[in-house]
């Protein structure tokens, strides 16, 4: 009994250890992060985009670990410009990872420091030649406005709550009644992936970093 004991306390401290080195050397990594788009990226961008990035710690790297798709991403958001050109990004983040739970706003430079090196991709949705895709914008500074939460269930089907993708799901949803998860949905957990978001059928690549460290 006593030596299962000590193998138990060994385990939970080599785990407390471990989290917290895995900690401390991504936040580090994270404060010295000098990431940013470039200025010919940054025109590029339009009202509506959707940027795309690997995250710093350790939720992040299990997301990307455990979706294990064609680029190392772990979270998205909607690009707006204001009426004075001013670029930011609304997305939905957990209280654990936030100071703020749910839909939020951050300064695109944040939003981009905020990721991991060579890890940003922006992608632009196909809309309907009706319709201008800052829909999507619009549409996210409404729900920006309702303060909604963030979806710690993952429940698709719950519209009170929204986890990032579920967001942008929703939004393309409702504006131009196109379901971008519709085959996702049929697999379990597969509307989980953010492969969608690269998937021509739906958009255009913009930007992907992730091209200079498969070439390189």
């Amino acid at each position: 009994m006593k030596k299962k004991f000590i193998v138990i306390i060994s385990l939970i401290v080599i785990v407390a250890l471990f989290l917290f080195f895995y900690s401390f050397y991504s936040e580090k990594e994270h404060s010295n992060s000098q990431y940013s788009l470039s200025q010919e990226e940054i025109n590029l961008l339009q009202d509506g985009d959707i940027i795309l990035r690997h995250g710093f710690g350790l939720v992040s790297d299990i997301i990307v670990k455990s979706l294990k798709e064609k680029y190392d991403v772990s979270h998205c958001g909607i690009v707006c410009k204001n009426n004075k050109g001013k670029i930011n990004v609304i997305h939905s983040v957990s209280q654990t990872l936030s100071d703020v739970d749910g839909i939020q706003l951050h300064e695109i430079d944040r939003f981009v420091k905020d990721s991991r090196k060579n890890s940003i991709i922006v992608v632009r949705y196909k809309p309907p030649l009706k319709k201008k895709q800052s829909c999507i914008s619009e549409k996210a500074k409404y729900y920006l406005a309702k303060e909604i939460p963030f979806d710690n269930s993952f429940d698709i089907e719950d519209s009170t709550e929204f986890y990032c993708s579920e967001l942008l799901w929703k939004i393309i949803l409702t504006e131009y009644k196109k379901d971008i998860f519709k085959y996702e949905l049929a697999e379990k957990n597969e509307y989980l992936k953010l492969k969608v978001f690269w998937d021509t059928a739906y958009f255009d690549v913009i930007i992907n970093h992730h091209l200079s460290l498969i070439n390189s």
